[in-house]
């Protein structure tokens, strides 16, 4: 059953097509002080709409009594759902030669904005497959506020690695925004990245990133091993939307109950 969520939208000015970054906070009936920044990855969404996952992530984030934060970057169109046969139409509709910086910047817009309203606050920064890649970038000083940059409680990955397989490596870098990433971001963020935990979550039956390229990326942050975490999710994909190939929101479930049990 659809919970019924209280939540403001706040319209930020992007930097590519329709120049809007969509930023939707949602509001839990009794707040815990945590508010949780999602991510979502390259060509994606997300919003309330209740054909996306985040709407479900969101519903059960308040329910704990965190605040959930939306961020969908800018793009040129949005109607994703009248496309869903069509993902080559809906990339090159949405996203023709938007760069990696874009991309990055919006995200950081949304953040900044976020700082702004949770002013001491805890924050989690939870990116999934490329929100990963710009969360980590956000917790390696690429936002600055009042001449700090801000250091994340919780930076969790889901979805996330350094090197695809070779054959979604040879597809996919040639897209918007892919095609820009090798050049703007270096490997060498993560020696720089401030977090107090970092979560990192990956699907066994993930049709992107291995195993091992997962947890290489995890190793190679600059934390102590014993503030970094690594769960797979039996039978999830990359996405980590599906089970066994079926839309499964109790994959979800199953990554905030063990963020919750991290102490």
């Amino acid at each position: 059953m659809d919970r019924v969520l209280d939540s403001e939208l706040y319209i930020l000015e992007g930097t590519y097509g329709d120049r809007e970054v969509h930023l939707c906070r949602c509001m839990p009936k009794h707040p815990n002080g945590i508010n949780v920044i999602l991510l979502h990855g390259v060509h994606s969404s997300a919003n309330l709409s209740y054909h996306n996952k985040f709407r479900y992530l969101a519903e059960i984030l308040t329910e704990k009594g965190l605040t959930p934060w939306l961020v969908e970057t800018s793009r040129r169109i949005r109607n994703r759902q009248e496309l869903k046969d069509n993902i080559t139409a809906w990339i090159k509709g949405a996203f023709k030669e938007k760069t990696f910086m874009q991309e990055q910047e919006d995200v950081f817009i949304a953040v900044r904005k976020v700082l702004e309203e949770a002013k001491g606050e805890s924050l989690w920064l939870w990116g999934f497959s490329l929100g990963g890649i710009i969360a980590l970038s956000a917790a390696a000083g690429g936002i600055v506020r009042e001449g700090i940059s801000p250091v994340f409680d919780r930076l969790i990955l889901s979805g996330t690695g350094l090197i695809s397989y070779p054959q979604v490596e040879e597809n996919m870098m040639k897209l918007p925004i892919l095609s820009t990433l090798r050049t703007a971001i270096s490997p060498e963020i993560l020696l720089q990245t401030a977090a107090g935990k970092v979560i990192a979550f990956r699907g066994d039956r993930d049709e992107i990133f291995s195993k091992e390229s997962c947890l290489d990326l995890l190793k190679r942050i600059n934390i102590p091993d014993r503030d970094k975490f690594f769960h797979v999710i039996d039978r999830a994909d990359h996405s980590l939307r599906t089970r066994d190939g079926a839309a499964d929101p109790s994959i979800m479930d199953e990554m905030l109950d063990f963020l919750l049990n991290i102490r």
